[in-house]
């Protein structure tokens, strides 16, 4: 993977919002192996892990016994087992949380964020549409001995791709066939695209923040409601169909120069302490300046415009429409 990493180290980017290639090892990756392996995340996961193979992934989450979740992430079938891709920074305190329920599980836990070298690409360019390593529709994977291919949420005519690949040397080769027809773009671009996308991420610090449907995740196909009992299980079904959603995900659009953190508190205009109104869940800027942002708040001050940023209560929130439809 050296080659790889040398060359990626050369081939920094603009921030891009369309027809790009980036470098994603930002992504972190585990793999779950052994004969216990499909059982053991089955009972550990939200969704339904029998309703993938190795042609489509799925996205899910895991939460603690109370309900809030640890962390979210892509879950993709391989010929080992299975490969969970997440937030870099979450892969060490997840692995730790799983360890603890493997008991005497043939299944074995790995940190496999070393073990491919990882290429993001969004793009309408019909000819890379058709190119042989791409998948052809969202949720759809390719794979081949070297290569895993995935394609994700569309962000309007753009379609989005991340390409996983085992060997270095293929992967330039791979990222030099994309780049000769999309511009290079940094990572900050992809996470751009994930915001804009609607798809929340777990980070660290907002860790243990959030039942899944507070982040849209039932609106995403994140989770089964028919499946059998995981950790949080009775939370996220009493939400379902006992209560009444009273948060959820938004997407904004922020006038500011400063980048509000997972974690940051939202208030009730004029609050100067945290008032349990709302928190962002990522936030980033695009080429113009502009903050895109997602962020879980309770509903009806959100859809008021009633709340600011606590740390930057100058700062204006102007909700977006998401490119799906939100739960409530």
């Amino acid at each position: 993977m050296n080659h790889w990493q040398q060359f990626e180290a050369r081939h920094g980017g603009a921030r891009l919002r369309e027809n790009f290639v980036c470098d994603a090892d930002a992504l972190g990756l585990i793999l779950v192996s052994g004969a216990d392996a499909r059982d053991f995340l089955q009972n550990q996961l939200s969704n339904d892990i029998g309703l993938i193979d190795e042609t489509r992934w799925q996205l899910s989450s895991y939460s603690t016994p109370k309900g809030r979740m640890v962390g979210i992430f892509r879950v993709i079938q391989v010929s080992n087992g299975y490969l969970l891709l997440t937030v870099k920074s979450m892969v060490q305190p997840l692995l730790e949380r799983l360890f603890h329920y493997i008991v005497h599980s043939q299944v074995q836990l790995a940190d496999a964020s070393d073990y491919f070298a990882r290429i993001a690409l969004v793009t309408d360019n019909p000819r890379l549409l058709e190119h042989e390593l791409l998948p052809r529709e969202p949720g759809a994977v390719l794979q081949t001995d070297s290569v895993i291919a995935m394609q994700l949420e569309p962000l309007a005519a753009q379609r989005r791709f991340l390409v996983m690949c085992l060997n270095g040397s293929g992967a330039v080769e791979l990222w030099q066939q994309f780049a000769a027809r999309l511009d290079t773009a940094d990572f900050n671009s992809w996470r751009l695209s994930e915001i804009r996308a609607g798809i929340p991420a777990i980070y660290p610090e907002t860790s243990e923040e959030f039942v899944l449907q507070m982040t849209n995740l039932a609106a995403l196909d994140g989770v089964s409601f028919k499946k059998g009992c995981y950790p949080g299980q009775e939370i996220v079904a009493r939400m379902q169909y006992l209560g009444k959603l009273k948060r959820r995900m938004f997407l904004a659009e922020l006038e500011t120069g400063q980048l509000p953190r997972p974690g940051d508190e939202l208030v009730v205009a004029g609050k100067l302490e945290a008032d349990g109104s709302g928190t962002v869940v990522d936030a980033e800027f695009d080429a113009d300046g502009l903050c895109h942002c997602l962020y879980v708040a309770q509903i009806a001050r959100a859809e008021a415009d009633s709340l600011q940023l606590l740390a930057q209560p100058d700062t204006g929130i102007r909700n977006v429409a998401l490119p799906y439809s939100p739960p409530g």
